[in-house]
């Protein structure tokens, strides 16, 4: 009987030991995501001094900021395509998630990878996830999608049908902004070319006849 009470001492000190360990690591997780989610932005020691300057800065930021969006817009439709298949093959929700920012390496899947963390462990909902995100992007047609899709998940809609509707339309209004850049790279085209290519065809038209007008003077 002794020899029983013992065993059992032992277990349940395994057991507790176990939970303890388990315990510590899951904190450990969660301190260590909300370490990587306020940490402080990197110093700008290695920034080139050019880039110090106020305006020189802000325009960076700003060119660095819409080729970001761009990239992002051009992967969206992507996205909600495997969400849709993902879904359409049996997979819950966040499951075709997951296949997609686990299976993917672009800045858009390391941004939903991200909120896809911290969600998956409990630390936010996925409706604030998903809100999160769409602040993040700032991009209409993943706006609607994060709403609608909140709305569906809480009421049990199907949803496949819905994000094969945002994945095309996502993809026409990455088209037509598109096409309207093109359509824009004329006009920008004017400045360089009254300022550098035209001067150097007058002289070039021009500068002959300056030359044999003053040889002639002379």
């Amino acid at each position: 009987m002794v020899y029983v009470s013992a065993l059992l001492l032992g277990l349940a000190v395994c057991l507790l030991s176990f939970l303890a360990l388990q315990r510590q690591q899951r904190k450990a997780q969660r301190d260590s995501i909300k370490s990587r989610l306020l940490a402080a932005p990197a110093t700008q020691e290695d920034t080139p001094l050019y880039q110090k300057l106020p305006f020189i800065r802000i325009l960076v930021q700003k060119q660095k900021a819409q080729q970001t969006a761009r990239r992002t817009e051009a992967e969206l439709p992507r996205m909600l395509d495997i969400l849709a298949m993902g879904m359409h093959a049996g997979l819950s929700f966040d499951a075709a998630f997951g296949l997609y920012v686990l299976r993917f390496d672009t800045e858009l899947a390391q941004l939903c990878r991200e909120r896809f963390e911290i969600w998956e462990r409990g630390l936010i909902s996925r409706s604030e996830g998903l809100e999160q995100l769409a602040a993040r992007l700032d991009i209409p047609v993943f706006d609607q999608f994060c709403r609608t899709a909140s709305r569906s998940l809480r009421h049990g809609i199907p949803m496949g049908p819905l994000i094969r509707e945002y994945a095309e339309q996502a993809r026409k209004e990455y088209r037509n902004k598109q096409k309207e850049l093109v359509l824009k790279a004329p006009v920008k085209m004017l400045l360089p070319t009254g300022t550098l290519i035209l001067p150097a065809m007058l002289l070039l038209v021009i500068g002959p006849i300056i030359l044999d007008v003053t040889e002639r003077m002379v």
